[in-house]
């Protein structure tokens, strides 16, 4: 009887084991699944933040505090304050239509980026068109600036 006992008790222990063995197996399938998931997950965030990266060098290279290379602009950021409210206060008054040949509309600049000492490039649009311009901008004696348009074009919304 003493026999059967432990022998029972021997098969007992037994399968808790086995139980506890694959038990643990499937937690450590289940864990190594979740900590692939997390790498690729990190793989692709630290890939989508080196294009970001790149994106903000180049649009901060195009632009005139971001550029090392454009020497002579130590108040760029009064410079580039000064041609934006020109660039605001003309089209406030219409001058936007003689600088750029557009239909007979009324345009709002939406958005304007001053690439460097000469070139600055803006976005317009009305209520049913919309369109984009570089423009070439030298500033003159009286402190304003002389604007001249050398590429734009204007699409229907």
């Amino acid at each position: 009887m003493k026999f059967n006992v432990l022998l029972y008790l021997f098969l007992f222990v037994c399968i808790v084991l086995f139980y506890q063995m694959f038990n643990t197996n499937k937690i450590l399938n289940h864990q190594d699944a979740l900590i692939q998931n997390e790498y690729q997950k990190n793989n692709q965030l630290k890939k989508s933040l080196k294009n970001i990266e790149s994106y903000c060098d180049t649009n901060a290279y195009f632009s005139l505090k971001g550029n090392p290379r454009l020497v002579g602009l130590e108040n760029s950021n009064k410079h580039e304050d000064s041609l934006r409210k020109k660039l605001l206060e003309m089209n406030s008054k219409g001058g936007l239509n003689s600088i750029i040949k557009h239909p007979e509309e009324v345009f709002l600049i939406n958005q304007i980026r001053v690439v460097n000492q000469h070139w600055v490039l803006i976005g317009f649009q009305s209520n049913l068109s919309w369109g984009q311009a570089i423009l070439e901008y030298k500033e003159n004696k009286g402190g304003g600036y002389d604007i001249k348009n050398l590429r734009s074009f204007v699409n229907a919304l």
